[in-house]
């Protein structure tokens, strides 16, 4: 074979070896992700949006999250320096939006382990239920309405979050 067929061939295999290695490593560092959507009672004029930004911000306040980096040690685990450096980092992996075919706020936790991804939304669903509530009764959110997962089970499929559903 002729020197210009060679590095053609040399080239074309490094190529492939560099693509296969990119889409390896982004297979292996992806994020997993838990879900978790529960209703809003609104009335018809009310926009959804406005809900979801009010709901997000409520989810991703400091009320919320520091009980759930405190009581996973989240700091620790993630090897950061600070209960700061945690909050802001569970902020970027916290995605709240809205869920058009239920008409409800759909809320994702995204982390490299699945398990963990669950604990942690697991304890935000926690910890929101509670400051939701009171969130109803002093400042006007609207209340939650009951959801039946995909089984058809009753309304209570996702603890803490009267209503919630994991789909």
């Amino acid at each position: 074979m002729s020197r210009p067929a060679l590095v053609v061939i040399a080239i074309i295999l490094l190529l492939g070896l560099a693509g296969g290695a990119v889409i390896g490593w982004l297979y292996v560092t992806r994020d997993r992700v838990s879900l978790l959507t529960y209703r809003v009672q609104v009335s018809e004029e009310t926009n959804m949006r406005e809900v979801v930004a009010k709901e997000e911000k409520l989810l991703k306040s400091d009320e919320v999250l520091m009980p759930v980096i405190e009581a996973l040690n989240l700091v620790e685990r993630w090897g950061m320096d600070s209960e700061g450096e945690a909050l802001a980092h569970m902020r970027t992996k916290l995605v709240v939006s809205e869920d058009r075919v239920r008409s409800g706020v759909r809320v994702i936790y995204r982390d490299r382990k699945q398990d963990r991804a669950l604990e942690v939304l697991d304890k935000i669903n926690e910890v929101f239920a509670v400051v939701r509530f009171e969130a109803i009764r002093s400042s006007g959110f609207p209340p939650l309405a009951p959801l039946k997962n995909q089984a058809g089970e009753g309304s209570d499929s996702v603890p803490g979050v009267p209503g919630a559903a994991t789909p």
